[in-house]
């Protein structure tokens, strides 16, 4: 499999939930979408609501060509992280999941892999009583046919899973 074949297949995966999205940035990003997702419970009628709450993830994948690198990593980790800071979350948000997707066609370093299998980026919103969002970082090794993933991502990797 190549990279674009796993970029085909996550695509596949993921229309049924997601909406695919065009980003306004200088940063290339190979596939963008975003899930939004609500849920209000009610008493007897729906006019006497006891909760709502909201759970938003977007999902940023970008292809390396090149060995996968630090340097290479930043930009687009500082412009989710950057994205998390500016979130004005709603009333009613519960969490938000920012997924960051670096296909590798070539095997990134297993020094680098362990690294970012600990990588954590958290952040509360007023206090949590508006939420919070988690960055998760998936590295797919496409020759390997390998999925590293940190802490944040485990909930979500078997979307990513090559095969």
């Amino acid at each position: 499999m190549d990279s674009q074949a796993y970029l085909d297949l996550l695509r596949s995966r993921l229309q049924r939930y997601y909406d695919f999205k065009e980003l306004d940035s200088s940063l290339c990003f190979d596939l963008c979408a975003e899930l939004n997702v609500s849920d209000e419970g009610y008493f007897l009628v729906p006019a006497l609501k006891t909760f709502s709450a909201s759970h938003n993830e977007f999902l940023y994948a970008v292809v390396v060509k090149e060995p996968l690198t630090e340097d290479f990593m930043k930009p687009y980790l500082d412009f989710v992280e950057l994205a998390m800071k500016n979130m004005k979350p709603k009333e009613d948000h519960m969490s938000s999941i920012y997924s960051v997707v670096f296909i590798c066609e070539c095997s990134p370093e297993p020094v680098l892999v362990e690294k970012y299998a600990k990588y954590k980026f958290h952040k509360d919103y007023m206090f949590t009583l508006r939420g919070w969002s988690d960055l998760a970082l998936y590295l797919v090794d496409v020759p390997q046919g390998e999925l590293s993933f940190n802490k944040a991502a485990k909930k979500n990797a078997a979307y990513f899973k090559i095969s």
